[in-house]
């Protein structure tokens, strides 16, 4: 199975690269930033969006999902229609620039698209293991990692490039300094994977007991004593159920793709 989802996420991908190639350079060109430009709109409203939508009361369940990928869709379409009203012609190039650009472009655009639908999937209430593959630690397609690789992008864009200061902000890392970064833990991936309703799988308490597990013996040099005590000197280690102060804690699965809650400050 998890052969068929790789050559069916390729299949799709080259499918959308040579309809992007149609456009010739100019249109793949465009199609890129409107797709990119799309997805950072979408990412930037989409939690805000969902918890609007959950504050109605309906037990929506895809929230998450129909927040991120209608905003996409409806940005896309108005880039879309406002990039052919300017430019409406095709301009020319010389004819090796012409067929090399439109293919990076078109490439570069079905990319961006592609992780944008599997991180959809990825907010619905479907399976944990998405497809019955796809999880968190699952690089599709063929370890090229798409979701991970937008992800990344848009936190570089929330915390460096389109960076929102608050004195209060909490980055763990402190790779922003005080900028609201989207996910500074870095766990979007697991913490879905955890939100969604079917399967019996709890990922943070297997990722919590093995490192529970891992904690170290009181007679090996510089261990931990086991329950995650601190070896002298050293830094704390994650107790029973792996949790450290401010990291996620574990609770039950949701109804639908919403978001698991941290258990510290952000």
């Amino acid at each position: 199975m998890d052969i068929v989802v790789e050559l069916v996420t390729v299949v799709l991908i080259l499918g959308m690269t040579y309809a992007l190639s149609s456009e010739g350079l100019w249109g793949a060109a465009l199609m890129f930033f409107n797709i990119m430009f799309a997805g950072l709109i979408a990412f930037n409203f989409y939690e805000f969006l969902a918890q609007q939508l959950d504050s109605t009361g309906i037990n929506w369940g895809f929230s998450d999902a129909l927040c991120l990928l209608v905003p996409f869709v409806i940005t896309l379409l108005l880039l879309r229609l406002t990039t052919e009203t300017l430019a409406p012609s095709m301009v020319r190039y010389p004819t090796p620039l012409y067929h090399l650009g439109r293919f990076i472009f078109a490439a570069l655009g079905s990319l961006v698209l592609g992780a944008i639908i599997l991180l959809g999937f990825d907010c619905a209430p479907v399976h944990k293991k998405v497809f019955g593959v796809i999880d968190y630690k699952k690089k599709v397609p063929f370890g090229l990692g798409l979701e991970r690789r937008w992800l990344a992008f848009f936190q570089h864009t929330t915390g460096l490039i389109f960076a929102q200061r608050q004195p209060d902000t909490f980055d763990p890392y402190r790779e922003f300094g005080n900028a609201k970064a989207f996910d500074p833990r870095g766990d979007w991936l697991l913490q879905h994977q955890q939100a969604r309703p079917y399967g019996v799988e709890s990922v943070l308490e297997a990722e919590g007991a093995a490192a529970g597990a891992g904690g170290g013996d009181q007679n090996a040099p510089g261990g931990a004593a086991p329950g995650g005590a601190a070896p002298p000197g050293g830094p704390a280690m994650p107790g029973p159920g792996g949790a450290r102060g401010g990291e996620p804690r574990v609770i039950a699965p949701g109804p639908g793709g919403g978001v698991v809650m941290p258990g510290g400050p952000m």
